[in-house]
């Protein structure tokens, strides 16, 4: 939903690109990356997350998901928990700093604490499921060298095959590849490999509803963990984007409020 999930946005500003990157592929990544979790681009929608564990249990959440885009046309997303009872109140708020940086906050209801998100934290499971909240954000694909690596096709979808060797330190991934289609702009396929290669995680879209380029919304997509044998599925409802959503929604200080 990467908020989640995690949220899943907004007018696009210059990643920071290393030397031996493919400015075709950079560009291409750039345009992906530069959105919410679910893919729509303002307004706000019910989402449902489920965790399924190996042994067969499962945990359900209902959250509203709220995007805008300030002034400075930088995304800012809000996920406020809506059951089971244990969650209700519970809120992840991200805003994007530029330069493939963003802020996230948590409050938690129970101990009504404001936890700011940062560096290694970011390699956390979001809420106990299969997302992290560094998955929410990008964080990784950002800075990344990125490179083509041909074009495959994804449920009969030809994509382009990207390839990120991530370069920063504190993210637990070593690489990840993207499978983009470049006609909706979104990735169909994600698979994440830890610094010792080994594929831990695959992210799978079931169903979008296609809209012109860049606004396509994921309407189903499920993150498979292969490490603890998990799978965490994200279903978004039906996007209000008509709502007037004001600037002070997305201050740290209201959540919670």
């Amino acid at each position: 939903m990467k908020h989640l999930l995690w949220a899943i946005a907004l007018s696009l500003f210059a990643l920071p690109a290393r030397a031996a990157d493919d400015p075709a592929a950079r560009k291409l990544l750039q345009t992906v990356v530069d959105r919410n979790a679910s893919g729509f681009q303002a307004g706000q929608s019910r989402t449902s997350i489920t965790l399924t564990l190996q042994s067969g249990k499962s945990k359900t959440w209902a959250t509203l998901a709220r995007v805008a885009r300030g002034q400075d046309g930088r995304l800012r997303s809000r996920v406020t928990f809506l059951e089971p009872a244990d969650a209700v109140g519970t809120e992840l708020l991200i805003l994007d700093q530029g330069r493939g940086q963003a802020a996230q906050y948590l409050w938690l209801p129970k101990t009504k604490r404001l936890r700011r998100i940062a560096g290694s934290q970011r390699n956390e499971a979001f809420m106990g499921t299969d997302f992290s909240f560094g998955d929410l954000e990008g964080r990784g694909l950002q800075s990344g060298e990125a490179r083509r690596a041909g074009t495959e096709p994804i449920g009969g979808t030809p994509c382009a095959r990207i390839d990120v060797a991530i370069a920063d330190a504190d993210d637990v991934y070593g690489k990840v590849e993207l499978w983009i289609d470049e006609r909706l702009l979104i990735a169909r396929q994600m698979k994440f490999f830890d610094k010792g290669g080994q594929q831990v995680k695959t992210l799978v879209v079931d169903s979008v509803q296609a809209g012109e380029p860049g606004r396509t919304v994921m309407k189903k997509f499920r993150m498979i963990n292969h490490v603890r044998q998990s799978v965490t599925l994200v279903e978004t409802g039906e996007v209000d984007t008509r709502i007037a959503l004001p600037a002070s929604l997305f201050e740290p200080d209201a959540l919670g409020k």
